[in-house]
């Protein structure tokens, strides 16, 4: 038995030293690339529409027993790692360090990326805005509260665009140093949270005085030294800011998940399977909506989704955040886009982008 489980270790170490040799050819390669793009003025070194091709033919090709989230996980780490070669990408999210933002940031650009922590989700791209980061990436909506109203209102204002975007399911955890629940007399927590969590809060912390906090991960790090509290977050931040969880998965829902877009000046390239993302306002009349919607409809062109924003100017005056399938290169989508801008009092391409992988 010993000598059937050394032989298989041996495999398992000349394969390794087989994938170290492969690796370090791919960083060459792209050190190689890196130098081809200065010599023809080529500045945009990250590519989500490369990625995302890359992340879909591999898990075309995958038969296992690896699974296409297993290989994710490990391309992005090595693109992450193969990209700080020609350069070390700084994206701004809500901080501080093991928000939700933050474990979004790392499973979209990896890692070897560098972290720049906004105070809130304005601050986000204001930083993008000033050069201050490459890239950002913020909370757009949640599969239970809808859209995040702070995000919405930025891309109005800005002329930041979406260069991609990436869902993570949210696990909220109650983390506190008191052992027992019944001594919590506070709870912190992002605002989002305590409205994903309320039936939760209710039943076993009734009379807890509830805290809003920038983020969640602010809320974990602002326990950390104190009694008869407790926070709401993720795992990744109780093991980060070592506060035990007393509770997991407090979240009403158990599909509770966020979509995160990353925001940037760049126009990302066709990837293949796109989506492109309006903003747009309308005379307050009868079929108004309908004449938006009929251009899609006439050039078959999908819309996975529409939402109405209040516009904060006038009472019962709604914005409207609508995605459809195809990016804005594509000739039909181009025309279309032009005819919903002619009908629109106010209107805003925010971006055509690769779908989440």
């Amino acid at each position: 038995m010993n000598d059937d489980l050394n032989k298989l270790r041996r495999k398992i170490d000349n394969l390794d030293k087989d994938l170290v040799k492969i690796l370090n050819k791919r960083a060459e390669l792209a050190k190689t690339i890196k130098k081809i793009k200065d010599s023809i003025g080529e500045t945009d070194i990250f590519k989500p529409s490369r990625e995302a091709q890359i992340l879909r033919s591999l898990k075309k090709i995958n038969k296992g027993p690896l699974l296409a989230q297993h290989l994710q996980s490990i391309y992005r780490e090595i693109m992450s790692a193969c990209l700080s070669l020609e350069k070390k990408l700084k994206v701004s999210c809500l901080g501080p360090e093991m928000s939700y933002s933050h474990d979004a940031l790392i499973k979209f650009f990896g890692s070897s990326s560098e972290a720049s922590y906004a105070h809130n989700i304005s601050d986000v791209f204001r930083q993008v805005d000033n050069d201050v980061a490459d890239y950002g990436i913020v909370p757009i909506e949640n599969s239970t509260q809808g859209s995040v109203k702070e995000t919405v209102e930025n891309l109005v204002t800005t002329n930041l665009l979406i260069n991609g975007e990436i869902n993570l399911k949210v696990s909220h955890c109650l983390m506190s140093l008191s052992k027992n629940k019944k001594s919590i007399m506070k709870v912190y927590a992002h605002e989002q949270s305590f409205q994903q969590c309320e039936k939760w809060l209710m039943k076993y912390l009734p009379n807890a005085k509830l805290i809003s906090t920038t983020s969640n991960s602010a809320a974990v790090k602002k326990v950390r030294n104190m009694k008869n509290a407790a926070a709401i977050g993720s795992v990744n931040s109780s093991n980060y800011y070592e506060i035990p969880i007393i509770h997991k998965n407090i979240n009403d829902s158990s599909q509770n998940s966020t979509r995160f877009i990353i925001i940037s000046k760049a126009e990302p390239e066709i990837s293949g399977d796109d989506k492109t993302s309006l903003l747009i306002s309308l005379e307050n009349k009868v079929g108004a909506l309908a004449k938006i919607i009929e251009p899609l409809s006439k050039n078959k062109i999908s819309m996975s989704k529409i939402e109405s924003i209040p516009t904060k100017k006038n009472n019962w005056e709604y914005m409207f955040l609508i995605d459809i399938e195809g990016h804005m290169s594509d000739i039909k989508i181009h025309k279309t886009l032009l005819e919903i801008e002619r009908k629109s009092q106010f209107f805003r391409n925010l971006g055509s982008y690769p779908k989440s992988i």
